[in-house]
This record gives C-alpha cells, structure tokens and sequence, in this order.
C-alpha cells in the first residue's frame, strides 16, 4: 500500500454546517474508486462523527477522541482505549465547578459501551446535548458524585458560553496526566469548548499505529488546529487548511483552501487528477 490520507474532521473535511459537502463526498468516493487508504482523526466520539458523516462507508479503523479510542465505526466496535485516571478525573471536574463549568463525562464500560455522566441538565445546551445522545442510544447518567464512577473515563468534555474554559486550559497544564485543548466553538458564535483526555493519548501516535497495520508506505495529513500538530509531526506530508493556526501552517508541506471552500475536494481532485 503507497499511501494512508488522513483527515481532520471539524474545519477540514466538514462544512462550516458539521456536514460533508456534496463536492467532499464525490471526491472521497473517487479516493475509494481509485483504490487509495484514508480515514479520519478527530476530537470527536463516534457518535458525533456518524453524525456528521451519514452513509459513509470506511475501509479502514478510525481516531477518535484525538488518538484516546480507536473504533471501527462501520462494525461498531472498539479496537484500543485509553481511559484517564480516575483521581484526575475528580481533580479536574473539582476545578472545572470551582468555575461555574458542568463537564460531560464521557465513558465506556467493560463490555465497551459508551455512555455519558454529567452532574445535572439545566441549560438549553445540556438539554439538547443529553436529547441528542439518547437520539443515538447513548444512556446519560446524572451524578453528582464522580467519585462513584465505575466506568472507564474517555475524556472530560464542555460546550458553554463560559469564557473561563479558556483560562482553564493553562491552569490544568500542571496535572502532567492530561492533556487539554480549548477554544472558540466554530459552529456557535459566543461559545466556547474544551477536551480533557489522558496525555498519552495523540492523533500522531494513533494514525502511525493504522499505517503501521496497513502497511502503507507514506502517511498524508490534513488538519486545521493544535490537536493535529501531534500527526502532522510524524506524517510524511502533512496540509493545513487555509483558515487553519499558524503554528499548524509553519510545520505543514503546504497551507491548501479552506473547509468553507471544499478545500480538501479541489486539493485531492488536483492530486490524483480526477473530476468533481
């Protein structure tokens, strides 16, 4: 095998909607027509990839929660974990309160069923988060005591208008067991995220262990932020998008479009020489 492409979802291969683009899809199918291995590394869980990527078939496994859990979503199956310490888990959440900040946890048990845990639903956000993991069979549990948590720990999760996440991000840096990013919600002006997962987890370490599997001799990445650099370090050629960090664009082969202008479409079509 001659190559592996992997793509970032969120500001590269999605929309400015969280949808793949009619334009992304063709050439995603002119890559399987032409025989060429690619699959994706995100922040996301399974289920918010499935559902931003109705219908799409992958070949190969997937990278999920930024190298954290590797799961081959067309047989629904988890291949590796990499769960945080439960002492962390507390601490963090401890700090995340001390801010006003109600995290998501989300989890997956010993028969490796995801679930969620989150203290309490009281905001339209939480609402609407909890009504769309039940919408995907996802049970969310309510505990205010996180020590009681049996389940693994994937990561800790926040989407709120709280601008204290990013803050947060510094003040967490000294717990060496964790790694976290935050930022600006892309999708929801005056919103903010964070991601807190176990350190040793990393979208580079995750993709080469895939090539590896594979076999194929080069790895291509495309990205568009901080939780790529970990691939994007270890790829053999390796794309930020246009909208993209800087930091991201001064280790890149090359800065290609932006995701709000297909980039990745017109970036493969010109490639391999196909038509979309």
């Amino acid at each position: 095998m001659e190559e592996l492409l992997v793509f970032d979802l969120d500001g590269t291969l999605l929309d400015p909607f969280e949808k793949l683009s009619a334009v992304t899809r063709k050439a995603l199918s002119e890559l399987d027509r032409l025989g060429i291995n690619w699959t994706i590394a995100t922040g996301r869980m399974p289920h918010g990839a499935l559902e931003s990527l109705p219908d799409l078939h992958f070949k190969h496994p997937q990278v999920y929660k930024n190298g954290v859990l590797l799961w081959d979503l067309n047989a629904d199956k988890i291949i590796s974990k990499m769960p945080m310490d439960k002492g962390e888990v507390i601490e963090v959440c401890k700090r995340l309160r001390l801010h006003g900040i109600n995290p998501w946890i989300n989890t997956i048990d010993h028969d490796d069923i995801i679930g969620a845990i989150i203290a309490s639903v009281s905001t339209p956000n939480e609402k609407q988060r909890a009504d769309f993991l039940h919408d995907q069979g996802i049970t969310v549990q309510r505990e205010a005591d996180f020590s009681d948590i049996r389940d693994h720990v994937l990561n800790i999760f926040v989407a709120t208008d709280n601008a204290a996440v990013l803050g947060m991000a510094e003040e967490l840096a000294d717990m060496p067991g964790v790694a976290v990013f935050a930022g600006h919600d892309m999708y929801h002006s005056g919103g903010y995220w964070m991601d807190i997962h176990h350190s040793g987890g990393t979208k580079g370490d995750a993709v080469k262990l895939i090539q590896t599997q594979l076999g194929a001799r080069k790895m291509i990445c495309f990205g568009d932020s901080d939780n790529d650099l970990s691939m994007f370090r270890l790829a053999d050629e390796s794309y930020a998008m246009g909208q993209g960090l800087d930091e991201l664009k001064a280790i890149a082969t090359a800065t290609i479009g932006s995701n709000v202008d297909d980039g990745i479409a017109h970036f493969l079509a010109a490639r391999y020489g196909f038509t979309l």
